[in-house]
């Protein structure tokens, strides 16, 4: 049922700031940090590009006309040739590398960037790790026999536990059904073992298991099972637990790094180490990370997504699958020295060039005037649940509602059914609207204000802006007025959408500009999500009074911003130095590492 709170044609914020360090910032990244880029391949393009920098006070060197096809779709490699190194290029060459810490794409620029192909090299490798899961996974069920055995030939007498139905020995079980029928099957074996009575074959049969629990999970999984420990002696036992903390640690450490830079002797060492550290399940961890890696599987991305590891190699980071933006929540201020900065991105794009100039002609007129309206918040009713569920995502709108209603005098209509604002002048005057969840389908319900924000919490609602037959909500929205959306041009996974208290809370602070607090609440980068609007559109600035307290991470505009080149230098001379202390590692854990 749609509920209401007392009316309000601007929605006064009322808001305490206690915890931000130093001087109220109230959105504090500016022009002079931002660049505009534009296609100079689209007159239509160069026009928004101008029109942005004009309305927001950008100097001319600060927007940059890149060579780049019209189409909406371009290549890994075009993306490399004509984007990434030409604006590197610009932003050295007019002394800006240090200072842009946000890009603005326009109309004209393309969307998303395609998978690369894997090389030669790539291709060995993702047919060696096949090979390796595949004998892994004969291994593990030869292994699961054995468990079942040793525990149903020395079992208690009496009644003991049932021991796990028989499954068919087939590898097409696939690897996470069968590390967990092992699994199953051990911790039954244990179980039985447990009620032996007497003690030279309890002790017998319990080294016996422990040797095939060390091949199933290695001496990660001996430590989560203590009770295969001598109990004899505890005080060698804890002294033993100790030293396989340290070996795990050390391990994840050393794969972690060398899978940072695979080569042929590296691939051996981290697969060798896993094997013995973490066992056949360790194998078929690191088989299934590198067979997403080595196939480019999740391998593209929204252009933007992608931009905001401007400065970073494709070889300094991982491009299939997504990657944990560091300045969600401020996590930048606890990354190391030597860490490559990101930039911010936002899009100022629409199905027309006209639609395109307005987002920023909006913004300006709600900054001047207030972003007047109501807020629309579109639940289903969801039990409550741990976050990244559709229960977290469909409270998170329940918490912002009476987040709105107690901090701000907006009107909230929060509809915590099934059903959806979705026929015809059912939601006017739209401030702000978070719902979900139609699929790529547009429900014409809302009229929104100038200046209006919004998204719908669904799977490739920005596949295209400009297609006319796109039914997605993104393009439509902008078409109906939308001054600032988001959304994906794929399959994003539920968690990479901003959780809507998160966003909109910060938001309505007036400390963050559009683009910091997108970029304070969203998990991923590299990744399939695009923000559309003036990334410095800022409705609320100026406007806060006292009333509630909120955890206020710094604006991501007030961040150190680190030389980019220096910083690439000292992250690549960091990546050699680990490579270096992860050889020292290998031969303290006595691993064989100089073999392949």
């Amino acid at each position: 049922m749609t509920r209401q709170c007392t009316p309000n044609s601007v929605g006064t914020i009322v808001l305490t700031i206690f915890s931000l360090p130093g001087a109220l910032a109230w959105g504090s990244l500016v022009a002079d940090n931002t660049a505009v880029l534009a296609n100079r391949n689209s007159p239509e393009s160069v026009a928004v590009a101008q029109h942005y920098a004009e309305r927001r006070g950008l100097t001319s060197d600060h927007i940059i006309s890149l060579d780049l096809t019209t189409t909406e779709t371009i290549s890994r490699q075009q993306y490399e040739q004509y984007v990434i190194q030409p604006l590197r290029r610009v932003l050295e060459a007019r002394n800006l590398a240090s200072r842009i810490k946000c890009l603005v794409t326009t109309y004209g620029v393309p969307l998303r960037v395609s998978a690369p192909q894997p090389t030669e090299e790539e291709r060995r490798w993702a047919k060696d790790t096949a090979h390796r899961q595949e004998k892994a996974l004969i291994h593990l069920e030869l292994l699961e026999g054995w468990v079942k055995q040793l525990a149903a030939s020395e079992s208690a007498r009496g009644e003991s536990p049932p021991l796990t139905k028989d499954v068919p020995s087939d590898t097409q079980r696939g690897s996470s059904a069968l590390l967990n029928s092992v699994a199953v099957a051990i911790r039954e074996a244990i179980t039985r073992v447990g009620t032996i009575q007497d003690p030279q074959m309890a002790r017998q049969k319990r080294q016996e298991l422990a040797v095939l629990v060390q091949q199933f999970g290695g001496t990660d999984a001996i430590l989560q099972e203590q009770q295969l420990l001598d109990p004899a002696n505890p005080q060698q036992g804890r002294q033993q637990v100790e030293e396989y903390r340290q070996q795990i640690a050390t391990a994840e450490k050393v794969i972690r790094v060398l899978s940072a830079a695979p080569s042929d002797p590296h691939r051996q060492r981290a697969y060798r180490l896993a094997q013995r550290v973490f066992g056949l399940r360790g194998i078929l961890v690191l088989a299934q990370d590198e067979s997403e890696r080595f196939s480019y599987q999740n391998g593209d991305a929204s252009l933007d997504s992608e931009l905001t590891l401007l400065w970073w190699d494709s070889g300094d980071y991982r491009i299939a699958g997504r990657i944990p933006n560091p300045l969600l929540k401020n996590q930048a201020t606890t990354l190391p020295v030597g860490t490559i900065p990101i930039v911010m991105v936002a899009r100022v794009d629409a199905p027309t060039a006209e639609l395109a100039r307005h987002l920023v002609d909006h913004a300006l007129t709600a900054e001047q005037h207030g972003l007047s309206g109501k807020f629309y918040l579109d639940a289903q009713g969801l039990k409550p649940d741990a976050s990244p569920s559709y229960g977290f995502y469909d409270q998170s709108l329940r918490d912002l509602a009476a987040f709105v209603r107690r901090a701000t005098s907006y009107e909230v209509r929060l509809d915590d059914s099934p059903q959806r604002f979705s026929k015809p002048g059912e939601a006017p005057d739209v401030a702000l609207y978070i719902g979900w969840y139609r699929l790529r389908y547009y429900e014409d319900a809302f009229s929104f204000n100038p200046g209006a924000i919004g998204y719908h919490i669904a799977s490739g609602e920005a596949v295209s802006l400009h297609d006319p037959d796109e039914p997605g909500w993104c393009k439509n929205a902008l078409e109906h007025g939308i001054t600032a959306t988001l959304g994906s041009i794929g399959e994003p996974f539920l968690d990479s959408f901003p959780p809507p208290k998160d966003f909109v809370s910060l938001f309505l602070t007036g400390q963050y500009t559009l683009v910091e607090a997108y970029y304070l609440t969203t998990r991923y980068v590299s990744w399939r999500m695009v923000l559309v609007g003036d990334p410095l559109y800022n409705p609320w600035r100026n406007k806060g009074t006292a009333a509630e307290v909120l955890p206020l991470p710094i604006p991501p505009g007030d961040l150190k911003f680190p030389d980019p080149l220096k910083a690439r230098q000292q992250y690549h001379s960091l990546m050699q130095d680990s490579i270096a202390q992860a050889e020292r590692l290998l031969e303290q854990l006595g691993s064989d590492s100089g073999r392949p």
